[in-house]
């Protein structure tokens, strides 16, 4: 049966489509927002299905795959504390500097919420759930993103042939999955693809990079201008200095090669302004990639994790730490 061009839907107006409810008590079939008490952790699953439509949050469990964590085997005992998925959000006391112990929470699959004075929200990550994190925040302030600066070496973006042909990987498609998190007054995508500003690059392989180049990791929507994907180049558009959301993959930093080609961005003073004004920043350790290499084998922690707590800090901080950039 032939279907008409009028009528074809894309994925993520059809089976990638997921509906949000109201936030307001006072809606039909609405939740209230409420911000848990600080220690308190939260089951995104439980978060989807208080904030989707019946029925969707099941669907949203069936048709994204979250990954599961590098496979580090720690102590005498054989344990491999990490591989399980990321899967709770805890709200954390607003701390400029983070610690080892921290990070261990996040390799474990726990993201660390941390809430400033003005409202900002920051969002630490071990794998680019977006979609999840979006999901609690509504939960929590009501808010969605207008926009989004994105920064990442692995900004491997799909298409919609990917969506029709596999369960995909919330942390390498959310970009395109954004767009089918559908707003509850009308029903429009969360955020179009048009809304994301991405800025990528990849250093060239080392001998002392591990992992292997498999040649698209560095895939952005077809409207973008690929030859216009440099910081410098995206910082230039007055509408991505006013994106409310900003994502910091900390691969797109490590190792030193890549913070050769990135670290200006860490020195202007458009992208700490940027910083400041952001709603929600999150911040990701993508921790099987902070050394390099695009397909790591095994899936274990790459990189020195001092290193990313460095790092981390380092931008959480900015402009203040700006003196201190490599």
């Amino acid at each position: 049966m032939l279907i008409r061009y009028s009528e074809w839907k894309k994925p993520t107006d059809a089976d990638y489509a997921f509906q949000l409810r109201s936030a307001g008590s006072g809606q039909a079939g609405g939740f209230s927002p409420a911000i848990p008490g600080t220690g308190l952790r939260s089951d995104i699953r439980d978060i989807a299905r208080e904030v989707l439509v019946d029925g969707e949050a099941e669907r949203f469990e069936r048709k994204v795959q979250r990954w599961q964590g590098p496979e580090d085997v720690v102590g005498d005992a054989g344990e491999k504390p990490y591989e399980g998925q990321q899967l709770t959000f805890e709200e954390s006391p607003w701390r400029d500097a983070l610690t080892l112990r921290d990070i261990d929470s996040v390799l474990r699959g726990n993201v660390l919420v941390m809430r400033g004075r003005t409202g900002q929200a920051d969002y630490v990550l071990r794998d680019h759930h977006m979609l999840d994190v979006a999901l609690y925040h509504y939960r929590t302030t009501s808010e969605l993103p207008r926009s989004l600066f994105h920064a990442d070496r692995h900004s491997d973006w799909c298409k919609d042939s990917f969506l029709e042909a596999r369960v995909p990987p919330q942390a390498a498609t959310w970009w395109k999955l954004f767009e089918g998190l559908k707003r509850p007054e009308d029903s429009a995508p969360v955020l179009t693809e048009e809304a994301i500003f991405f800025t990528t690059a990849k250093a060239e392989p080392t001998s002392t990079m591990t992992g292997r180049d498999v040649g698209f990791s560095t895939l952005v929507p077809w409207f973008v201008d690929t030859s216009a994907l440099h910081w410098r180049q995206v910082l230039e558009r007055p509408e991505v200095l006013q994106s409310d959301w900003v994502s910091l993959d900390l691969d797109y930093f490590q190792p030193a090669p890549q913070l050769r080609l990135s670290g200006g961005l860490i020195r202007d003073a458009r992208f700490h302004g940027m910083m400041e004004r952001a709603r929600v920043r999150v911040f990701v350790l993508s921790p099987q990639f902070t050394n390099g290499g695009d397909k790591v084998d095994p899936w274990e922690v790459q990189g020195s994790v001092h290193s990313s707590l460095r790092l981390l800090n380092l931008l959480r901080q900015l402009p203040g730490n700006v003196r201190r950039v490599p």
